[in-house]
């Protein structure tokens, strides 16, 4: 029974594939492609498989991203790069965990729609991102080892704003998260199959991110761009982009 709350535990906290709305914000047109490079922390909280108290997780991503106009208000996009995982404290007497750096993957689309001037805009969209976490985590003699393919998917909304080369934006995104997980567990150096085993996740509850962010436009068409995303309850997610729209 320890071994599943921990491997609950763990897919609860591998919930960090969030990708940035912004970079550029507004759509980049039709037959236009803009490469962002992208870079983000995030932390987490969640309750604990033994319903006392929370624990806390952290995650680093590194992501290339592009992104081509299909049509003059929708894009979509494909990234590919790198994320990790990791948390200080496990119950039950087991040590800090952290997940070697994985292949992270995602798609998108996004759509604009100007708000009575080509200067201010609303934009929905739809993100799907992925990775693969897996790491161990010992308790004496024992070692679990997880590993994990998890997928999420997450619609957002904004509105943005130009004032000259700057173009802030607010908006909210909603995540829907779902995966599968394989875990084994060995005892001085030997599996125990009886205590491992796999299985998938779903997650449908996870809270509204508010999302905060600010373009600069800078000369020869590339972007900087700063976004944050927070909960209620204080998860965050801070991410930095340099992008360049090409023609």
């Amino acid at each position: 029974m320890k071994t599943i709350l921990i491997a609950a535990s763990l897919i609860l906290l591998s919930s960090t594939a969030f990708a940035m709305l912004g970079g550029p914000i507004f759509c980049v047109g039709s037959q236009m492609t803009a490469m962002t490079v992208e870079a983000d922390k995030v932390t987490l909280q969640t309750v604990s498989p033994s319903g006392s108290g929370s624990q806390s997780a952290w995650s680093d991503r590194m992501l290339l991203t592009a992104r081509y106009g299909v049509l003059p208000n929708l894009d979509i996009s494909g990234s590919l790069g790198a994320s990790d995982l990791g948390f200080d404290k496990l119950y039950g007497g087991y040590s800090d965990f952290r997940s070697s750096w994985s292949l992270a993957w995602g798609a998108g689309m996004r759509a604009g729609f100007p708000l009575g001037s080509p200067h201010f805009q609303a934009i929905a969209a739809l993100q799907y991102s992925g990775f693969q976490p897996k790491g161990s985590s010992t308790n004496g003699v024992q070692t679990i080892s997880s590993k994990y393919v998890w997928h999420e998917v997450t619609p957002a909304a904004a509105v943005g704003g130009r004032f000259g080369p700057v173009t802030p934006y607010v908006g909210a995104a909603k995540p829907f998260l779902f995966g599968t997980r394989s875990v084994d567990v060995a005892m001085h150096g030997r599996s125990f199959p009886v205590a491992g085993g796999q299985g998938s996740y779903t997650d449908g509850q996870q809270e509204i991110r508010g999302i905060l962010g600010i373009e600069w436009k800078l000369p020869e068409g590339y972007s900087l761009t700063a976004e944050g995303t927070s909960t209620s309850s204080g998860i965050w997610t801070l991410g930095v982009a340099f992008a360049q729209v090409l023609k």
